[in-house]
């Protein structure tokens, strides 16, 4: 009964062992490096992969085909998107910071060929998945 009881007990670790092993595990990402992440899937032209650093909330009301559709059609284009700092106003609420370029291609002649720069300051927000981008 003993050896039947030792046999168990092991067979019972090395399953919760291998299952274990089997999950994987998302790489830890600071706060900065999922703003810049997000960023790098716009320019890569992936949608899907963008709407996954977006509140839960906010994917559940936005389709990955709306969201695309909206990425393509902003009459202000993105041309790069480099983040500069970040600071919280508490421990689940964070602010980033981001140098975004940017061109209005459908600008008045002069104005749609010049490449412009601004700080744009992003809202995140820790839920129990990690941070999340909070759609203005």
């Amino acid at each position: 009964m003993k050896q039947n009881l030792r046999w168990l007990t092991l067979l019972a670790s090395v399953m919760l062992i291998a299952a274990c092993a089997s999950t994987p595990k998302l790489p830890e990402q600071s706060l900065e490096e999922r703003s810049q992440a997000r960023w790098d899937h716009i320019f890569a032209g992936e949608a899907a992969e963008a709407l996954e650093y977006y509140t839960p909330g906010f994917q559940q009301v936005t389709s990955v085909a709306d969201y695309a559709i909206w990425l393509r059609t902003r009459p202000v284009r993105w041309t790069s998107a480099t983040v500069r700092d970040s600071y919280c106003e508490s421990d689940d609420k964070c602010k980033v910071s981001v140098n975004v370029s940017y061109r209005v291609p459908g600008g008045p002649t002069g104005i749609n060929n010049m490449r412009m720069t601004s700080i744009v300051e992003e809202n995140w927000i820790r839920l129990d998945r990690g941070w999340f981008y909070v759609q203005n």
